[in-house]
């Protein structure tokens, strides 16, 4: 009798088992990260002078009424209507260089040159404008081409297109540095490290393909070259993510503050010739600006951000 009494008792543990295993399978696929924009309907496209036909980075101007970009050549700041992309002023802060990214903060505007080299630049375009720079560590050799601010830690994060520190062969990963506000110090550990591990990892259980698209055969684990090239970093406003640009391989990549990848997609190339610059408004709609490539013309591209979307 006893026997026939467990064999009920396992019987009843299996039927709510059963029930309860939709409820943990989709509760798992909720929780996947989902992008808030459709890539392929951009709800705008902006077409931009010749001036910024080398357009290298993208940011908000205070209030939010106009884009402000820079190109990488000229020491100066574009302000563009946010409807047709036209230049509605130009300040001019520094010589000639190789600026790469952009990032308001509060009323100051700072801009990173290749060589990691920092200008915030106070009052812009007024009698009492200033510019304070500011070096660390980072040379051109880091080659940085993101810059955002994370206002959680009122720090600048700065994103490099090469090896991390310390360079050694075998170990394949692209760095971002922070710079911190308070102290105006560039911190000499890297805040998050793009690993070729990680990389590998979500391609191989988060990807979910074949083996035969476009990213796989970038990230092929048998190729020595690891073909991650940041050119743009921004931290969404609402979800906190860190989305970064890859000009190799026209790629969007979002990871988790803590490191972890939770996306990496191709940038329709019919939009995205030459993604280079990026940022956000407080709505959170996006902005890619894309230099000019061969009969593609510069541009910025518009994407609304669609809160049902959101699964991060």
């Amino acid at each position: 009798m006893w026997i026939s009494q467990i064999k009920q008792y396992n019987m009843r543990i299996l039927r709510i088992l059963l029930i309860s295993l939709p409820f943990f399978v989709f509760g798992q696929a909720d929780t996947a990260f989902s992008l808030p924009y459709q890539l392929d309907t951009p709800v705008r496209q902006l077409k931009v002078d010749d001036a910024l036909k080398e357009i290298s980075g993208l940011s908000m101007s205070p209030n939010e009424e106009f884009l402000i970009a820079i190109q990488d050549e000229l020491g100066s700041l574009f302000y563009l209507d946010k409807q047709t992309g036209e230049i509605v002023k130009e300040v001019s802060f520094w010589k000639e260089g190789d600026y790469e990214g952009i990032e308001l903060v509060g009323d100051d505007i700072y801009v990173v040159k290749n060589t990691g080299t920092l200008y915030c630049i106070s009052n812009a375009g007024k009698e009492d404008q200033e510019v304070t720079k500011y070096n660390g560590f980072l040379s051109s050799d880091d080659n940085i081409e993101g810059l955002t601010y994370w206002p959680q830690e009122n720090k600048l994060l700065l994103a490099s297109k090469a090896q991390a520190h310390p360079k050694s062969d075998g170990c394949q990963q692209r760095a971002i540095y922070a710079f911190d506000l308070d102290s105006a110090e560039m911190i000499p550990t890297p805040f998050m490290e793009m690993k070729r591990s990680k990389v590998d990892h979500y391609m191989e259980y988060e990807h979910h393909c074949s083996g035969e698209c476009k990213i796989c055969s970038l990230f092929d684990e048998d190729k020595n070259d690891f073909k991650l090239s940041p050119a743009a970093v921004a931290i969404h406003p609402i979800d906190e993510q860190v989305y970064i640009l890859s000009a190799n391989g026209n790629l969007l990549i979002v990871v988790s503050m803590n490191g972890e990848i939770q996306l990496i997609t191709k940038l329709p190339k019919k939009l995205h010739r030459q993604p280079e610059g990026l940022c956000f408004d407080a709505a959170g709609n996006m902005y890619i600006s894309n230099e000019e490539r061969k009969e593609h013309e510069a541009n910025v591209v518009v994407y609304t951000y669609e809160r049902s979307r959101d699964r991060g």
